[in-house]
């Protein structure tokens, strides 16, 4: 799709407004369960579409890839303004040492990961997205925000310096930690079978501190 948001919004034609929207909108549902306080959060989902479009169709030369900052940008200033964010660190012990080493070829079963502190499961076995979830809420919320922004939604450098206020040269070192941090996470979530919902406050269904 080419052009701007605000010619395929004037347009008005129901197949471009769609692919805008399905192109963007899981990420901010993402975003949204992953740094927010569930459920309230998810309502301001659409809040932020709205202020989005209404940016949109006030700035003529906006660029189609810019709608994707601009609405995750819309929805953690959203979030902060109705206090639904959530910016409690999670208990627990922090992660010592460092896995990271290289980034295992496409070609190895475990091909995407590191090359050291492999996962235990079974190579078959995909994680379900509440594994997935509750790994990442496990993760200090700056730590989170970034690695939804840059892995998840594939933002730049400079448009998350622009949202989150952490500069580039910093970005990768809060990276490095969070990826880390994160693929053991889901490495203890998997092995553990645990896939029960988080309530928005670092605890499981079952009240136990994340």
């Amino acid at each position: 799709m080419t052009g701007s948001p605000h010619i395929v919004l004037v347009d008005g034609d129901d197949t471009a407004v769609g692919m805008l929207m399905d192109a963007h909108h899981r990420f901010a549902v993402l975003l949204a369960a992953a740094v927010g306080a569930r459920p309230a959060a998810a309502a301001l989902v659409e809040r932020a579409w709205v202020d989005t479009v209404a940016a949109a169709l006030t700035q003529v030369g906006t660029p189609l890839p810019g709608v994707r900052a601009s609405l995750l940008d819309a929805l953690l200033r959203l979030l902060r303004e109705h206090d639904q964010l959530d910016d409690t660190d999670p208990v627990g012990e922090p992660l010592t040492g460092s896995r990271a080493g290289f980034f295992l070829p496409p070609d190895d079963r475990w091909a995407g990961w590191w090359d050291t502190g492999l996962p235990s499961w079974p190579a078959g076995q995909v994680p379900t997205a509440d594994q997935v979830l509750h790994a990442v809420r496990r993760l200090p919320p700056r730590q989170r925000t970034l690695l939804i922004l840059r892995d998840a939604a594939k933002l730049s450098v400079t448009e998350t310096a622009h949202i989150m206020g952490v500069p580039a040269e910093e970005q990768g070192r809060l990276l490095d930690g969070a990826r880390e941090a994160y693929v053991a996470h889901l490495d203890e979530e998997v092995r553990a079978g645990d896939s029960g919902d988080l309530d928005g406050r670092g605890r499981n269904a079952g009240g136990e501190q994340c």
